[in-house]
């Protein structure tokens, strides 16, 4: 019996899912290489030991936390205030004004540039407005690596209302070089 009290020490202490014991060699932590202390399946009276385990190892810490499966205790400096955290409106404002700027290129480049609308690469805030990116077929080719993409860059105003446009480059879709 002292034989299996032994083995049982090198066994790791995680359970699976099915209830059984994790049958993987435990490392010096009690656990094998898949599992740890946080990990759910590890049951409550496993992880009150390793707590016990580790209340002793500490050097007579005077503020005595509670601590649940998994977590760490944090520091003072650590915790956060939710009251005092600033929430960032414009933020929120900005990514709305982005969705809408990109809603209104996909379905306008189209008609604007003359050729099947094929994405949007870039859409960047400017002092006037926005400028977006925008790639179309410019032909069609067998096999589609070979269709020539043009990129275009579209100029619109605050309200999303297009200004003008005008191409940037082309390039075959099956061109792995960088644009610059």
């Amino acid at each position: 019996m002292a034989e299996a009290d032994t083995h049982s020490q090198k066994q790791c202490k995680a359970h699976t899912e099915d209830g059984e014991r994790c049958s993987r060699p435990a490392q010096d932590d009690g656990f094998c290489y898949q599992h740890d202390e946080s990990d759910q399946t590890v049951s409550d009276s496993q992880t009150a030991e390793a707590e016990e385990q580790a209340d002793e190892q500490t050097d007579g810490d005077d503020i005595e936390q509670s601590r649940s499966r998994g977590t760490t205790a944090m520091t003072a400096d650590e915790v956060t205030d939710p009251e005092t955290v600033e929430t960032d409106v414009d933020a929120a404002e900005e990514i709305a004004g982005v969705l809408a700027v990109r809603k209104t290129v996909e379905s306008t480049a189209s008609q604007l540039i003359g050729h099947e609308f094929d994405g949007v690469s870039e859409v960047s805030p400017t002092d006037e407005g926005w400028r977006a990116i925008v790639e179309v077929v410019e032909r069609r080719a067998v096999p589609d690596t070979q269709d020539i993409i043009g990129r275009y860059e579209i100029e619109l105003d605050t309200d999303a209302t297009v200004h003008g446009y005008h191409r940037l480059d082309r390039y075959r879709r099956g061109d792995t070089t960088e644009f610059e």
